[in-house]
């Protein structure tokens, strides 16, 4: 929609400065498009008939609906904006009057439940990523809601017979999207005070209900959905006629709950004050009103610093809110921080200090003190355990007396689209449900307990959390350490077994690019792609090319005209900006892009956002990196990985980075990464001088195969990774004769290169029948026969690349994957023709720069390609021997984790 005429213009400008600074005039378009379409869709439910005058609508909407009756209000009283959007007007008028609201709000209930997630998807689905709105399956929210309102009930908890009901209990979904949770917070007062008074009392419950029902939305679209559908409901509830329905009043306001509370707002239009009011009321609940119910699903957005408004950045002297999850130095987790800027972070913090209270101190009140209270959330589940969120944890558990978790997404990361909550969304999610009562006691942790809903159909676990009380059978208690997970504790042998981040002395992120540009399958793309930047001659358009990082829309580390301050241990150094260097590309050399996937990189410390000079300063031509998951748990597949080659952020899996481990300290390989405490203690215990490579091959030995994974997937919920450490020497020396070889094919053939032992110098071969490409299997190279699909022919045991094809590819070899990527499909998607990816969300494209690639396909592709596929069928033939070895050590006594402790 265009800005068409000066009172929408008008209107755009005062909208900004009255509700939301930061809105383009593209946003107040969409936003307001949405409000008026969604008004006039009220006026419908209301029974008013459009084609008699969109006056009539917009008076009676102001009554009830703020937003919407200013929206409509600027049309009607305006002739140069109804001429403007005639065409549009007369289609949604003639649409939209032959609506029938009973029949559908009534008839099939669930029409309304999705109608904007489904709108949306339809309308813009990249806004449903960039705000991470994805709408709660009602099954969830019934169940949520009886979940809090059964705490509240409960004698042994707060005791309030009435629940939700009770004039005592303020609640507010502080992101409520199209009022799902409202509703059905609504829908359980009217269904108790039948049960419990009889029909005749739920209206006069129900508006009592509503002067304790907040709802705080910042999206125009939803929160005119939201108006709809409460505004409905409530009024069939409290079964109020023509003239009553006007005064059923709804405390929802379209504002920012992030945003600022004690922040003034002096300017006032006069078409909008009835807005304006409407935020300094939402303003003063934030600063004042006490509430004892925070239920919702707060929206998901990683990389969101900047977007946390007050709780971000606090304002004056007062103390800034996630500041307090900020993890203490002195814990080493700092690198792991970051992960506190998401937005579902954000509304937590929100939530614990408006319903538990804290140190935050507000103009119109004193420091607010500790009271009862309940938040509860569905949220991703990244907090339960990642190292970043300690501080977040041992909060929760000082702040709270009980804490209860339910697992949605037992099967981990991009689970079938059948099996999740959430659809459209990939990242384990999770209900939790804190309870902090009157007498808590902030120096004993709360009791935290855990559930995991059953993996299989999305079905299947709504019948199952349907059954779930907070007393019900099967919750499993979690440590009651302070900054441990909110997951079970380990159990069994596997509690025993150390931990893998106990064995070195440093671990830490790959290289992280932060463009994409600068890898590549071949050196030479990478020469010509710098080339293309160097001869660019405008300077907007190099900048576009270097692609910088830009946060808070601003140029981040790397730019053009960056003057350089350091360089790369052992590449060629430029201290000059990339703007003005006219020289040749810094020479790429071999990157460790994904396990079993070499590339190449510019080794220049100008174009890489996060390069880890630590991992530099290790590099060297006897160095190994072990590559792993640590705050994730793999699914299938060797559970480490292995490369000699600088490892990149997300080596292991391609998503979800993870740890690289290097066996030494420093460029010289003198210096063992390795715990001296361990070497000494298998020493010892072996009766000979254990040293750093034997103990990477055993882990290589134990780790890197598919029957770790398996055999310990039920301890896998929570991430970690545990190394069973054998006892007996024999098997000890047995391992690791085997993980040197698993290494060394890991590792092409680049190290622990022993003839005598079959592990020659050089890419390894498999002996008996061999991939190989025949006459008729040809990989074409003309660009006009680019290849752009991989497959395999399970009866010819072909592999199929293209127009050609590779014989003697075993079934196994097909089907090899690390945590669910398919090591093959993922090695072709980086060199097939078309190598273009579906951007998710808010990510900006990528630089052109990447769109230079060989116009057909190389030699050096095909080569590389049988060199993998040599790799990953020996590494298939060794994992009976790995799988045997395992038991082996598993059945045999083992070494606890004391084994890493000094004396």
């Amino acid at each position: 929609m265009e800005l068409g005429s000066p009172a929408l213009t008008s209107l755009a400008a005062d909208w900004r400065r009255t509700l939301f600074p930061d809105a383009s005039n593209a946003t107040f378009a969409d936003g307001y498009a949405q409000a008026v379409t969604f008004g006039l869709l009220m006026a419908r439910a209301q029974g008013i008939i459009l084609s008699d005058g969109l006056d009539r609508a917009s008076r009676a909407l102001r009554q009830t609906n703020l937003l919407i009756g200013t929206a409509l209000r600027v049309l009607t009283d305006d002739v140069d904006n109804q001429a403007t959007l005639e065409t549009s007007l007369r289609t949604l008028t003639r649409v939209l009057d032959v609506v029938h609201w009973p029949t559908i709000s009534r008839g099939d209930p669930e029409a309304w439940l999705y109608f904007y997630e489904l709108f949306l998807s339809v309308y813009d689905n990249a806004l449903r990523k960039k705000t991470g709105s994805y709408y709660t399956p009602p099954e969830i929210v019934t169940a949520m809601v009886r979940l809090v309102d059964e705490a509240l009930r409960d004698g042994r908890r707060f005791g309030v017979a009435e629940g939700l009901a009770s004039p005592d209990v303020t609640l507010a979904d502080p992101a409520m999207g199209t009022g799902t949770f409202l509703l059905g917070v609504i829908q359980r007062i009217a269904d108790r005070i039948e049960t419990d008074q009889g029909e005749g009392a739920v209206p006069g419950a129900i508006r009592a209900a509503l002067a304790r029902i907040i709802g705080f939305e910042i999206q125009f679209g939803p929160f005119a959905v939201a108006q709809l559908r409460i505004a409905a409901e409530v009024v069939e509830l409290v079964k109020a006629d023509t003239a009553d329905r006007e005064h059923v009043a709804l405390r929802l306001f379209l504002t920012d709950t992030l945003g600022n509370p004690n922040e003034e707002h002096e300017y006032i239009p006069y078409g909008l004050s009835p807005l304006a009011e409407s935020r300094r009321s939402a303003d003063r609940i934030k600063r004042t009103e006490p509430i004892t119910v925070v239920i919702g699903n707060p929206p998901y957005k990683n990389n969101a610093e900047g977007r946390g408004g007050w709780i971000e950045s606090g304002t004056g002297n007062t103390v800034v809110p996630l500041a307090e999850w900020q993890p203490p130095r002195g814990w080493r987790v700092g690198a792991h921080a970051k992960h506190l800027r998401n937005l579902y972070v954000y509304f937590w913090r929100w939530a614990t200090w408006k319903v538990f209270g804290g140190s935050i101190i507000t103009p119109e009140a004193p420091p607010v003190t500790p009271r009862q209270g309940v938040v509860c959330f569905i949220t991703v589940a990244g907090f339960l355990n990642g190292p970043g969120f300690q501080k977040m944890r041992a909060d929760l558990r000082r702040d709270t007396d009980e804490i209860w978790v339910i697992d949605c997404s037992p099967e981990g990361h991009q689970p079938p689209v059948a099996s999740r909550v959430f659809q459209a969304v990939q990242q384990p999610v999770c209900i939790v449900l804190a309870v902090r009562l009157a007498n808590c006691d902030p120096a004993m942790p709360a009791r935290v307990r855990f559930r995991s809903l059953p993996a299989g159909r999305r079905e299947d676990k709504f019948a199952a959390i349907s059954a779930v009380t907070l007393d019900s059978e099967g919750w499993i208690d979690c440590p009651s350490d302070w900054r441990a997970a909110f997951l079970p504790a380990s159990t069994g042998e596997w509690a025993a077994f150390p931990a893998l981040d106990d064995f070195f002395i440093y671990n830490g992120s790959g290289v992280m690019p932060g463009r994409t540009w600068v890898i590549a399958p071949d050196a030479e793309s990478l020469r010509r792609r710098w080339d293309r930047l160097v001869r660019e001659r405008d300077p907007e358009r190099k900048e576009l090319l270097f692609h910088p990082h830009m946060p808070r829309g601003e140029l981040g580390d790397r730019h053009t005209t960056k003057v350089p301050s350091e360089n790369l241990r052992g590449c060629e150094s430029r201290m000059v900006p990339v703007a003005s260097d006219i020289g040749p590309v810094v020479a790429p050399i071999r990157y460790g892009f994904r396990s079993f996937d070499r590339q190449w990189i510019i080794p220049d410390y100008r174009l890489l956002n996060r390069p880890n000079p630590t991992i530099w300063e290790r590099r060297s031509a006897r160095q190994i990196y072990l590559t792993a998951l640590m705050a994730h748990s793999p699914t299938s597949g060797p559970a480490i990985t292995f490369t000699h080659l600088i490892p990149d952020l997300h080596h292991y899996k391609g998503s979800f980075g993870g740890r690289a481990f290097p066996l030494w300290a420093d460029a010289a390989a003198t210096e063992p990464n390795v715990r001296p405490v361990l070497l000494i203690r298998l020493s010892e215990t072996y009766g000979r001088e254990v040293t750093a490579e034997d103990v990477v091959a055993y882990l290589a030995a134990i780790a890197a195969n598919p029957a770790y994974t398996a055999r310990f997937a039920p301890d896998l919920v929570q991430p970690g990774l545990r190394i069973p450490l054998t006892v007996d020497p024999a098997l000890f020396d047995e391992a690791v004769q085997l993980g040197r070889e698993v290494i060394w094919l890991h590792t092409f053939g680049e190290r622990f290169v022993d003839a005598a032992a079959g592990r020659p110098a050089g890419p390894p071969r498999l002996a008996q029948s061999p991939p190989r490409i025949p006459a008729a299997g040809e990989i074409p190279s003309r660009p006009e026969h680019m290849p752009d699909t991989i497959s395999y022919d399970a009866t010819n045991r072909y592999l199929r690349i293209g127009g050609g094809h590779i014989d003697n590819v075993p079934p196994a070899v097909w089907a090899y994957e690390v945590s669910g990527k398919h090591v093959l499909t993922q090695w072709f998607s980086y060199r097939r023709r078309n190598r273009e990816r579906p951007q998710i969300g808010d990510k900006r494209p990528p630089s052109p720069l990447g769109d230079i690639q060989p116009a057909g396909w190389p030699a050096d592709y095909t080569t590389e390609l049988l060199n993998v596929l040599h790799v990953l069928a020996r590494l298939v033939l060794l994992e009976p021997d790995q799988a045997d070895l395992l038991d082996r050590i598993c059945a045999a006594p083992t070494l606890n984790e004391e084994v890493l402790r000094p004396d």
